[in-house]
């Protein structure tokens, strides 16, 4: 058994959803539930640039609470 790090990115919150962000997280899916698959233990990590400002001038755009 291989332990794996796979490191990936969300999509920015204040954009607007297309492929792009399809195209971003879906390599590393297949290639986390192919190693979990073949026995390897995973580690499928991410994180975010967009916390904070960003995703609260979004939500006051949208009259949403962040």
């Amino acid at each position: 058994m291989r332990q794996i790090l796979i490191g990936g990115a969300w999509p920015y919150a204040n954009g607007s959803l297309h492929i792009g962000h399809i195209a971003g997280l879906l390599p590393g899916d297949i290639l986390a539930r192919y190693h979990r698959a073949i026995g390897d233990k995973v580690y499928f990590v991410s994180g975010s640039d967009c916390h904070g400002t960003p995703v609260a001038i979004r939500a006051k755009q949208e009259n949403k609470t962040p």
